[in-house]
């Protein structure tokens, strides 16, 4: 089924509120299931950064200069699944074209990036492993040769594209200390 953006990004449009991560007071009064799909999506947040993909909540941050409602609409490419999962689906925008547009859409996956602190602890381990080892393409390489049965006619990324990546993860392993420090300090 299509989903929506949770009201967090939702407000955005024409409240006055600027994207930023929510206050710990904002996060004690949600239920564990709206707990569980916030994390969903910064899951989602951070694959979209981290592949530079513009065609989900990005290109609707880009849409509110002429559409103030659109945050409150389906959000493109994205599904539930009947277990409530989030399905990320048509992610062509991401890696290489993503990388060949930064200049134009890091404006707005940045600052979506900054607007979430909270993560699932198996992707924040993931992120350091990856920051840690520096092998973020070659372990994409292994995976894509592994589970891609076309990989040996197909293109994969090239040395600068595999540098942006790295670059990536290694930011949002910045973030994610920031956050962790953050949240110490409270």
């Amino acid at each position: 089924t299509d989903v929506g953006a949770p009201a967090p990004w939702r407000s955005e449009a024409g409240s006055g509120r600027r994207l930023q991560p929510l206050a710990a007071g904002e996060l004690s009064g949600l239920t564990q299931a709206q707990l569980v799909e916030l994390v969903q999506w910064t899951d989602l947040i951070l694959f979209d950064y981290l592949t530079a993909n513009f065609d989900r909540l990005v290109s609707n941050l880009f849409s509110l200069q002429w559409d103030p409602r659109v945050m409150h609409r389906a959000t493109s490419n994205l599904h539930r699944a009947p277990n409530g999962g989030l399905v990320f689906i048509d992610n062509e925008a991401g890696l290489v074209h993503g990388y060949r547009l930064l200049s134009m859409w890091d404006k707005y996956n940045e600052p979506l990036l900054r607007s979430v602190c909270i993560f699932r602890e198996a992707t924040a381990q993931r992120v350091w492993e990856l920051h840690r080892l520096q092998n973020a393409a070659s372990e994409l390489l292994r995976l894509y040769r592994t589970h891609e049965p076309l990989s040996g006619r197909l293109g994969f990324l090239s040395e600068q594209q595999a540098q942006l990546l790295q670059g990536r993860i290694d930011f949002v392993h910045k973030h994610i200390l920031h956050c962790k420090a953050m949240a110490t300090s409270l």
